[in-house]
């Protein structure tokens, strides 16, 4: 079954792993979706969600919850 591409329709060449939220292609292992329990996502995605998550009850103020989940995510994928 041929997969397209979720922003421009295109047809994804099998065997092309690209990532429905951030739409750039990735390899290896694909992260599961949290939003929904079924979509295969990039492991970026997959640890924002995360820490997302991890964040939610936090008394952080948001701007410093996002400036640490950059940080972090910074540090493992760049």
């Amino acid at each position: 079954m041929e997969e397209h591409c979720v922003i421009c329709g295109e047809v994804i060449p099998e065997g092309r792993q690209v990532c429905p939220i951030c739409n750039r292609e990735y390899e290896g292992v694909p992260a599961l979706s949290r939003t929904d329990n079924e979509t295969l996502i990039c492991p970026e995605c997959g640890t924002a969600q995360a820490l997302d998550d991890a964040l939610r009850g936090s008394d952080m103020p948001e701007e410093e919850k996002q400036a640490y989940k950059e940080g972090i995510l910074k540090a493992i994928y760049r």
